[in-house]
Parts: structure tokens; C-alpha cells; sequence
């Protein structure tokens, strides 16, 4: 075992300079050589977010989730500092619909890169990054996804079953993919070619029974870039992540997303929740190994509530954050990142929204956080 590590708030990240031709983060050996490999043009790098309603932009627009909670949530914007710092990045990715349903409007309010034909909805059933779409075995309308620019790429994640369909992927009014999903229960990531297109990406349902997704990444296989996809899941705790009921599951299709960095904040709704340290302790280390299959894994605790609002007593806060340090010194991670000492050690009111998710500046200032210990 390693010798305990103490949480960074702003690590030194990697150097990309002029005269050090290598990226190269030290405790990220994984995620280093994937972005190498994708300034090599070999392949896109992939950094998946593993957390709740704080990534999926909760807080960080003026109605809560709208409008365009997705847009203004740190996960995008990591995409755009990483772009801003000379490392190619696009966020043109969802995995999952998290709680994103219960915006005013609905999901396509929340996350307008989104439409859902007639018969198309967000469900109860969850995956990677929390509830499911779906239409029915009637279903005939399209689902599509409309990217950040040229694309001619899509990895649509479809989930398997008895009694599922046949899914068709188009594009420009053309079928580029069908897809079977009436096989063995199982998430599985299929990559779709296509001419170079504008968007937007469509799915619907071309035969058989009712077809469900959890999302996809829209790429252009000529331009390499850092994938960066939100598996926000609004509510989400540590146990939602690791449930095995199904191998569908979000803990399941982990290694679907093909992460070469998981970056894991999930303490907020534990803690506000009353979840035991020791449960709360043992969940997040079988998360770890899970993600740890595919590629590195930083942590990152969250950012304080308000115990003056209701929420959890700083002690019950802090007690599940040390779980959070102790699991990633035990699995030999990178110091996580710290929440509370990013927000100045305490609930911060100026940097949020209500009494648990930080408002825009608090994702901002979250996105930075990441950004230095991720990349140049």
C-alpha cells in the first residue's frame, strides 16, 4: 500500500512547451500516452466524467438546468481551455441523460444539441451516465444530436437485450449503420462512418421492439482531439455507479466509453444523503478498478454545502471527502483534487447556485481546477 496522499487544489498539470516536445503528466502515465498519441494523430484521446448534477450543469444557468445547463457545465468547459491552451478538445459527446428530464421543457431545453422526435423519451432505466432514451416497439421518429462541427464519425452507445431492435444511424437523410441490439444484455459502443456532415446525427428505431441508447461522441476522424464526455447524473451516488443487476448497467458499461482519463467526483449526495463512510468507501473502490481497466482515474471531492440550509454537517462532509483521499491513496491514484479548498474551505455563497451546486463562476472556477492537472 502507498503511503497516504494529501488532496492537491491546483497540482501542476502537464507541460507542453516549445523545447519539451513530450506531453507528459507524471501521475497520469495512461492519459499521457494517449494525448501523445493523439498529437501523433493516431487516435482521440478520451476524458469521461464520472460525477452527479454538478457536472451536468446544475446551477451554472439562471433557471437550474436551463437553458443550455449542458453547455455551461465544467465539463465543457474543460473542453474549451484545453482548446484555448493549444490541446485540441471538443465536447460534441453525452453519455446518458443524467437527471437532464426534469428540466423545465424538457431534456432538449436543458441540452439543445438534442431532439426527440415523437416517441423518443428519456426513461427510468439507467446506464453510463444515469437514464436511458428510448421510443417504443411503434417508435418511427428520429432522435438526433447536432455536433460542435464537421463530423464523420459517431460512436453511438446502444444498450443490448431480449426482445430489443434494430437500430438505423443516418445521416444527411441516408442510413451510414444498422444496428441489433436483440442479443445478450450488454452496453455496447459502435462506431459509425459517414461522408463529412454538419449534422445532425439521427437514430431511430428501423425494426423489432423498443431500442434504447445512452448517448454517443460525434468525431472527424482526420482531426484528432480529446473527447471530453459528461457522465453527469444528477442524484447520483457512489452505489448508483456501481450496481451489477444488469450488465448494462452504468458499472457495467464503464469500460464501454473507452476512457483513457476518468475523472470521479461523486461525494455531494452521499454525504448529503447520510451514506456510511465504510459503504461509501467500499463502492467508490470498486468504481476505481472498473474505471482503472481502461485508462488512468483522478479524483476529485466536492465542493462544500451549506449545513445552514439543511445539508450535511461539515464533519459528515469532510468525513466522506478523507474516504475519497484514502481510496485513491490505496489504488495508487493521483492526489485528488480538493473541492472544499478550491471554494476557500467552506461553503463559498458567492460561487453558488443554492445550497449544494456551484453557480457559473463556481464551474469556471472547477474547470480550471481540472484543466491544470490535466493537460498543458
Amino acid at each position: 500500500m502507498r503511503p497516504a496522499v494529501e488532496a492537491a487544489v491546483l497540482a501542476p498539470g502537464g507541460v507542453l512547451a516549445p523545447g519539451r516536445p513530450q506531453f507528459d503528466v507524471p501521475d497520469l502515465p495512461r492519459w499521457s500516452a494517449a494525448v501523445r498519441n493523439m498529437l501523433a494523430g493516431v487516435r482521440d484521446a478520451r476524458l469521461l466524467v464520472v460525477s452527479d448534477s454538478v457536472a451536468q450543469g446544475f446551477g451554472a444557468v439562471a433557471g437550474g438546468w436551463t437553458p443550455n445547463g449542458r453547455g455551461a457545465a465544467w465539463p465543457k468547459r474543460l473542453a474549451d481551455l484545453m482548446s484555448v491552451g493549444g490541446l485540441p478538445a471538443s465536447a460534441a459527446a453525452l453519455a446518458g441523460a443524467g437527471a437532464g428530464d426534469l428540466a423545465s421543457g424538457g431534456y432538449g431545453v436543458y441540452d439543445p444539441r438534442l431532439s426527440l422526435g415523437s416517441g423518443w423519451s428519456v426513461t427510468s432505466l439507467t446506464s453510463l451516465g444515469g437514464k436511458l432514451f428510448t421510443t417504443p416497439d411503434w417508435g418511427t421518429e428520429t432522435w438526433s444530436f447536432q455536433p460542435d462541427g464537421p463530423v464523420d464519425r459517431f460512436d453511438l452507445y446502444a444498450v443490448c437485450n431480449t426482445a430489443l431492435g434494430v437500430i438505423a444511424v443516418e445521416t444527411d437523410g441516408v442510413v451510414r449503420a444498422t444496428i441489433d441490439t436483440l442479443k445478450p444484455a450488454a452496453l455496447e459502443r459502435h462506431t459509425v462512418g459517414f461522408p463529412e456532415t454538419n449534422g445532425p446525427i439521427s437514430v431511430r428505431r428501423a425494426s423489432g421492439g423498443a431500442v434504447f441508447i445512452a448517448g454517443g461522441a460525434a468525431w472527424k476522424s482526420e482531426l484528432r482531439r480529446v473527447q471530453v464526455i459528461n457522465g453527469g447524473w444528477g442524484g447520483a451516488r457512489v452505489a448508483d455507479w456501481t450496481t451489477t443487476d444488469q450488465p448494462y448497467r452504468a458499472y457495467g458499461g464503464l469500460p464501454v466509453a473507452g476512457a483513457d482519463l476518468t475523472v470521479i467526483c461523486l461525494t455531494i449526495n452521499d454525504w448529503n444523503n447520510g451514506t456510511a463512510v465504510a459503504a461509501y468507501r467500499a463502492n467508490l473502490g470498486l468504481l476505481v478498478d472498473r474505471a482503472l481497466i481502461t485508462g488512468d482515474v483522478l479524483m476529485m471531492t466536492g465542493t462544500p454545502s451549506d449545513p445552514a440550509q439543511g445539508k450535511a454537517s461539515y464533519a459528515a462532509q469532510q468525513a466522506i471527502a478523507a474516504a475519497a483521499v484514502e481510496v485513491a491513496a490505496e489504488k495508487g491514484l493521483a492526489a485528488p483534487i480538493d473541492g472544499a479548498a478550491l471554494f476557500g474551505g467552506g461553503f463559498a455563497p458567492g460561487l453558488m447556485f443554492d445550497a449544494v451546486h456551484p453557480n457559473a463562476a463556481g464551474q469556471a472556477l472547477i474547470a480550471q481546477a481540472v484543466r491544470a492537472r490535466v493537460i498543458i
